[in-house]
């Protein structure tokens, strides 16, 4: 999705955006390719998958930490593909 995009529908300023998007990458939670004069973000769900796994490891010793997930894995997924 293109960084403009991303802004509109969360509704935040473009600098506040630019922040985040920047550390997500540097992170590698998300990938950027430019697209003519567009930057078009794409979530990096293998490197996301491996967070959650280290923090499920790691920091809730196996134990479920008391959140139910809003969506699968598969349907974020799935919306990702389409960005």
């Amino acid at each position: 999705m293109a960084a403009g995009a991303i802004a509109d529908v969360l509704g935040v300023p473009n600098s506040s955006l630019s922040f985040h998007l920047a550390q997500l990458q540097k992170a590698g939670l998300i990938d950027q390719e430019r697209q003519h004069r567009s930057l078009i973000y794409r979530a990096n769900y293998a490197a996301m998958n491996n967070l959650v796994g280290y923090l499920m490891e790691n920091c809730c010793a196996g134990a479920t930490c008391g959140v139910e997930p809003q969506c699968s894995i598969d349907q974020a997924q799935d919306e990702g593909k389409r960005a």
